[in-house]
């Protein structure tokens, strides 16, 4: 059965006399009002009559946006928050799956808490969410009453260059497309997705990849996976394949609409034609891609090819953050040292908003504030020190740090109410936290430290 959301009332609320930002070119609206009802934007203007039994929200000191998209987000990576920090990315993977080993998934549920709520805490309304085992996301994300698409990331070609004790968990991947299958059978919700995919092309195999997006065809959802993350990974691909990564999977037919692939910093021409032949979509990780010092995203020549092009934080291992709007800022002074360009700064807002949700297979529903979509919708304050003098609020929050979301509204109900999670106890939250990571420290410097 799947899991019910904790927040299942469809409210209706009237945000009166506000400043919104309408539509896909992210037009200001002064003095405007929105109505919600049943979980969806229904009227977008000036002198909206109050339905009955409606809650009124004083709408003047606040602006609205649409809700960011975190479109690559692993959320129980939390617990390896700075344990990676200064190593290369290879030792990195290593960290990653000595301590996969040590891991309890009531410990992953738990740490997955704190990621999600400091992602909605800046204005995240929507989660790409993905790991090798993915059942205890769920509950995660309904409890928490957050939108998600859980996607499993498997890999079936063992890493027979590492050691047994920094080598990568795989499966038969006959039984890892049944059990996706399986999963999104029973879990799957308009809230709470099930999509599909694969890890990469370096430890996936071709029948694995194209089992999962047969699925996603099946099932008409999407596909997601790493690719091209760096110079190793491209020669290991190109060793096993004889094509570079997106060569690889041009040559399988595994590039169309449905598919969407993080990180991307070693692309060459003819592959990001395939791209955009293909309506493929590119998730770039500015941040995590710097950490762990594995390239740039071409990102000005894929908006020139006309590829989407949308933003994920990654993972708290490779990060430090799961706040994806600080992407943003990150891509435009990369482009900027790169090229000598300054990209506009309502396209990346596109990139934090519109462009994940297309890059997901839910711009029909999320991504802009229009009359018929679900309210995702995020209040800021006016007066909160980063949007003073406010000239203009959406070059504050791509540019200015500091801003924390005063409500989070996903599907029409409040998830952050005047700076607060509403469906759950935050200290808690953190207390249960706090004690998982103590006990994981110590097994991390018993079981794991030595071997990284």
């Amino acid at each position: 059965m799947s899991l019910e959301s904790v927040m299942a009332g469809n409210g209706k609320y009237l945000i009166r006399n506000t400043t919104a930002y309408v539509g896909s070119g992210f037009e200001k609206m002064k003095g405007t009002s929105l109505l919600i009802e049943e979980g969806r934007i229904k009227k977008i203007g000036n002198g909206i009559k109050a339905p009955e039994d409606v809650e009124i929200i004083d709408g003047k000191e606040f602006f609205v946006t649409p809700g960011f998209v975190n479109a690559h987000f692993h959320p129980n990576q939390q617990i390896n928050r700075a344990l990676g920090v200064g190593i290369s990315h290879d030792k990195q993977m290593d960290l990653l799956h000595a301590t996969d080993k040590i891991k309890k998934p009531k410990d992953k549920e738990t740490m997955s808490y704190v990621s999600v709520l400091e992602g909605l805490r800046a204005g995240t309304t929507c989660f790409q969410s993905v790991g090798s085992e993915i059942d205890y996301q769920f509950p995660v994300y309904h409890k928490m009453g957050v939108r998600a698409a859980c996607v499993m990331i498997s890999k079936d070609i063992i890493a027979d260059n590492k050691k047994k004790a920094v080598r990568a968990q795989t499966w038969n991947p006959q039984e890892r497309i049944d059990l996706a299958e399986k999963q999104h059978r029973e879990n799957h919700s308009d809230l709470v997705r099930v999509h599909f995919g694969a890890v990469n092309v370096r430890y996936s195999s071709d029948e694995l990849i194209k089992g999962m997006l047969s699925l996603a065809e099946k099932y008409d959802v999407h596909f997601h996976m790493h690719a091209a993350e760096g110079d190793d990974y491209v020669a290991s691909v190109k060793e096993r394949t004889g094509n570079r990564p997106i060569e690889h999977l041009h040559s399988i037919g595994a590039l169309n609409r449905r598919v969407s692939l993080a990180h991307m910093t070693k692309l060459t021409d003819k592959e990001i034609g395939y791209l955009a032949e293909s309506g493929a979509h590119v998730v770039n990780c500015p941040r995590a891609n710097a950490y762990v010092k594995v390239g740039l995203c071409p990102v000005k020549e894929l908006l020139e090819a006309g590829v989407n092009v949308c933003l994920g934080s990654d993972a708290a291992i490779n990060n430090n953050s799961n706040d994806v709007r600080g992407e943003a800022h990150a891509v435009h002074d990369a482009i900027s040292f790169r090229h000598n360009y300054l990209i506009d700064y309502k396209t990346l807002f596109s990139m934090l908003t519109i462009n994940g949700a297309r890059a997901m297979g839910l711009d029909k529903e999320i991504g802009t504030i229009e009359e018929g979509k679900r309210a995702d919708i995020v209040l800021w304050d006016k007066n909160d020190t980063p949007f003073v003098p406010g000239f203009n609020y959406l070059a504050d929050i791509i540019f200015t740090d500091g801003m924390r979301a005063h409500t989070v509204m996903i599907d029409g109900k409040p998830v952050i109410k005047e700076y607060k999670l509403v469906s759950m106890d935050e200290k808690k939250i953190l207390q249960d936290a706090r004690g998982v990571a103590r006990k994981y420290k110590r097994a991390f410097d018993d079981y794991v430290a030595h071997h990284i």
